[in-house]
């Protein structure tokens, strides 16, 4: 899932949801938020999990 920068969610530079690709990160290697992609495409983001975990 593609994610294009807009005033919302302040990217730099289009992003992507690799929701195939599912992994755990430990928070003490997230050192700064890049953006934030807002409800509507955080609910893309879950739907698209949820379909491909057959929740």
């Amino acid at each position: 899932m593609i994610i294009h920068p807009d005033e919302g969610n302040q990217l730099a530079a289009p992003s992507s949801a690799l929701c195939q690709h599912v992994r755990s990160v430990a928070t003490a290697r997230i050192h700064e938020r890049t953006g934030n992609v807002g409800p509507a495409i955080l609910g893309e983001v879950r739907e698209t999990l949820a379909l491909l975990m057959d929740l």
